[in-house]
């Protein structure tokens, strides 16, 4: 499942050792551990175990391992869309132009050989660790919308498109709805273009505390957000945007000491009622339509049926 949620913390960044002898790991662990958090891993079972239950912001690996190559399994996991941006150091006394020419041929971020000295690898790690930051500073610049901090229609197409091929595989269901603020030109119109702003920003702040962190808001164009609701059916989804509704009307957009209510209509569309090729523009296209209906039909419903 399509994912940007960083793990550990950012004071206290957390690597993982891949390693199978545990003498290799007490050692780079004793070396490590006064800056940041370590969690090891001594075979296959304990690596993936990691990274499925969290992502690491760094892994050192040891290249030479009895189950598999480092070299194959970093080559593996660059392939995976939620663990490819992790940087991987290999730690090993394998030194040849060869060997580190295929380090970096998988992968690999950086290269260090045994016997590791402590100031440099520390050192090695900061880097790989700033160069993760400033990347997924600009990667996040380039997928979210500026105003209202979600993400914007371009990263919404693409993270459904892997999530659809995600559920696919796995037998399960996604839904897609489509909102839209009500009479949006009236707010500007009577409290100006700042108020318009306030109620952009209002409205996703709340349609985030409604729906749960692995579900995905993009805003869509002007005052039209879209969710996608992942494993999940339409009588689901609708509870979400229901109690979305539910929370505007109990807390309304405040602008110094002015009250703005509002309201918007949505449509909503499953997976299970499309087929074929585009399936994510099929998915648009029909929550867009139910959309309309709402809109056309006196606004501030949520339509989920026909079209």
């Amino acid at each position: 499942m399509q994912s940007d949620v960083l793990p550990g913390d950012a004071a206290q960044p957390v690597i993982l050792i891949v390693d199978d002898s545990e003498t290799a790991v007490i050692y780079l662990r004793q070396m490590l551990d006064e800056d940041f958090k370590i969690i090891t891993a001594v075979n296959l079972i304990e690596f993936w175990a990691h990274l499925a239950e969290a992502p690491p912001d760094l892994i050192l690996m040891d290249v030479i391992q009895k189950e598999i190559s480092g070299f194959d399994l970093v080559a593996q996991i660059k392939k995976m869309n939620e663990y490819m941006h992790i940087p991987v150091i290999f730690v090993t006394r394998l030194e040849t132009a060869t060997d580190i020419e295929r380090g970096f041929e998988v992968g690999g971020h950086d290269y260090v050989t045994k016997p590791v000295m402590q100031r440099e690898l520390k050192a090695r790690i900061r880097s790989a660790l700033r160069i993760k930051n400033l990347e997924q500073e600009l990667r996040l610049r380039s997928v979210t919308d500026y105003l209202t901090g979600v993400y914007n229609r371009r990263y919404f197409f693409e993270a459904v498109e892997t999530n659809l091929s995600y559920v696919e595989r796995m037998g399960r269901n996604l839904c897609v709805a489509m909102l839209d603020i009500d009479f949006f030109k009236k707010v500007n119109d009577q409290h100006g273009h700042e108020a318009g702003d306030a109620v952009l920003q209002h409205f996703t702040t709340t349609i985030r505390h409604q729906i749960r962190k692995y579900d995905i808001l993009a805003r869509h164009g002007g005052e039209e957000f879209t969710i996608q609701f992942f494993d999940c059916d339409i009588p689901k989804s609708v509870e979400f945007i229901e109690r979305i509704a539910a929370a505007l009307k109990s807390n309304p957009c405040q602008l110094e000491g002015t009250k703005i209510a509002y309201t918007f209509s949505a449509g909503v569309s499953s997976l299970k009622e499309v087929e074929g090729e585009h399936l994510i523009d099929k998915l648009i296209d029909l929550a867009d339509k139910r959309l309309y209906i709402a809109k056309r039909t006196g606004r501030n419903r949520i339509v989920f049926e026909g079209e």
